[in-house]
């Protein structure tokens, strides 16, 4: 057995259950097996949760309570019967079951928890993309090669080819379903497309400044074109039509309010207009 196979499942008790469930849950969805030894369905879904647990490669971490050993744990977590399965995500109980399930059904239940193999994939080479698309282009043409009609692929790899300043990222944005979730991401992605191309062209005064802070965003320095554009925002803000604010407001769009620069650039940006 590999250690990721070791680390799949854990045995946790009273003592390291805050660590190894409450704040390991903040990275990696915990999924806690309320147990004892002498349950007869506990036997049956134990063996179901280990299997799975190794299959799912470090998706998701199992962790074992022996409730004879931990009662305090129990009643923290009303457990009234067992066996009983409660999900960890960001440090509570976000999804539940009590009882032997079969495995068909213990899968539909992990699918509303669990992000996808394709989803963490895509949210990680996303996270690269942010700061040097090159790296990530080839693999995404590949994601879009095979699923074509994907539009989460579709914005992303848009996007990688929009910082590349490809032009094939025009077509890829544009065939981004308008009903879908990612289209505002889309509509985004052209906007700065737009400003990427028009970037390349030598420019003086506040077009340069312009420009920088857009080259600077396609290079993957996201702060300094951040604060390059609040700086336009206060000093030229009527310059192109406004040209600085949309910008920022279509990089906020794409790179996500999570983003840990988001929010005080938006305080920033509210000030700057009102």
């Amino acid at each position: 057995m590999n250690q990721s196979e070791l680390s799949a499942i854990i045995d946790v008790n009273e003592a390291d259950f805050e660590t190894n469930v409450i704040t390991q849950s903040h990275h990696t969805v915990v999924v806690v097996d309320f147990w004892a030894p002498w349950c007869g369905p506990c036997r049956v879904l134990g063996p179901i949760l280990e299997r799975m647990a190794h299959a799912a490669e470090g998706a998701w971490i199992l962790a074992k309570v022996n409730v004879d050993n931990n009662q305090s744990l129990s009643q923290r977590y009303n457990v009234q019967g067992i066996p009983a399965v409660k999900a960890f995500k960001n440090g509570a109980v976000v999804e539940q079951f009590a009882g032997a399930l079969p495995e068909s059904q213990i899968t539909t239940w992990l699918s509303r928890i669990v992000p996808s193999r394709k989803t963490q994939q895509l949210a990680l080479l996303r996270e690269t993309a942010l700061h040097n698309p090159k790296a990530v282009r080839h693999e995404l043409a590949s994601m879009h090669s095979a699923s074509p009609h994907d539009d989460s692929i579709k914005v992303t790899y848009g996007g990688v080819l929009a910082r590349l300043n490809d032009p094939i990222a025009y077509d890829i944005l544009r065939s981004v379903n308008t009903q879908s979730i990612q289209y505002a991401e889309a509509q985004a992605w052209l906007v700065l497309l737009s400003a990427i191309q028009s970037a390349v062209l030598v420019s003086t005064g506040v077009a340069e400044q312009y420009a920088q802070a857009i080259r600077n965003f396609s290079d993957g320095d996201v702060s300094a074109s951040i604060t390059q554009l609040l700086t336009l925002v206060t000093t030229n803000r009527n310059w192109q039509d406004d040209a600085a604010r949309k910008t920022l407001l279509a990089i906020f769009n794409v790179i996500g309010d999570d983003h840990p620069l988001v929010p005080q650039a938006r305080r920033e940006l509210a000030i700057a207009l009102f």
